[in-house]
């Protein structure tokens, strides 16, 4: 089965839209890793884009971007991605993203209803990965 997932380790932050009712983190250049049936090797691309969460609820304050992203996990319920997030990405129930974000050494929770992964433009290849 083909798939493609998103690498959030070194994901940097650009913007962040923070609203009552949700929260938006933009991004430029996001690794993203696609494999395909039947083929020897995996491809590596970057592509922009953003992660909305809807009813946020926050550990901590985010950052003044631009930031990093160290290392992140997606709960979601049923689920834990770990530096990974399949794509498409649209979850609802209680979501948890964790950020351990580059500099710090508690992740940072962000807690909601639905979590969702947007990607825009078009992707740009990398390389061939081993």
């Amino acid at each position: 089965m083909s798939y493609r997932i998103l690498d959030p380790r070194n994901l940097r932050i650009n913007q962040v839209d923070l609203a009552a009712r949700q929260v938006v983190l933009h991004f430029q250049e996001a690794n993203i890793e696609k494999i395909m049936d039947n083929a020897d090797q995996r491809t590596l691309w970057t592509q922009a884009g953003f992660i909305e969460v809807w009813t946020p609820r926050l550990s901590a304050d985010l950052p003044i971007p631009p930031f990093l992203i160290a290392h992140a996990e997606v709960e979601d319920g049923l689920y834990t991605q770990r530096n990974m997030m399949r794509i498409p990405l649209d979850v609802s129930g209680e979501i948890v993203l964790s950020l351990w974000l580059e500099g710090q050494d508690e992740p940072l929770r962000l807690e909601g209803s639905r979590m969702r992964l947007h990607l825009e433009g078009n992707p740009s290849y990398v390389r061939h990965v081993d």
